[in-house]
């Protein structure tokens, strides 16, 4: 989790959160799947700072698996089996 996302508020994250997988019919928006979902940044927050967080026409609703791979494109580099494992509880625990 990046400084950035630990800066959120919890409540008002988890209502946009809802919003946002409401918005996109609780399924992935790249591959369609449906369950555990994330609420993902279209642009990261560490790209635009002044982005409001909150809103979420600037979010959409992926999947793990999509949202891993994004993030690891984004960061330009493979995400290490420790850091999947530490998103998978991470999601776990917040899912």
């Amino acid at each position: 989790m990046s400084r950035s996302h630990a800066r959120l508020n919890h409540q008002r994250w988890a209502r946009t959160r809802r919003q946002v997988l409401e918005r996109d019919g609780y399924r992935c928006v790249r591959c369609g799947k449906a369950g555990k979902l994330e609420a993902d940044h279209r642009v990261p927050l560490t790209r635009d700072p002044r982005q409001d967080p909150y809103n979420p026409a600037g979010c959409q609703a992926l999947c793990r698996d999509c949202h891993l791979r994004k993030t690891a494109a984004e960061n330009r580099r493979p995400l290490t089996p420790a850091e999947r494992k530490w998103r998978a509880l991470v999601a776990e625990l917040t899912g």
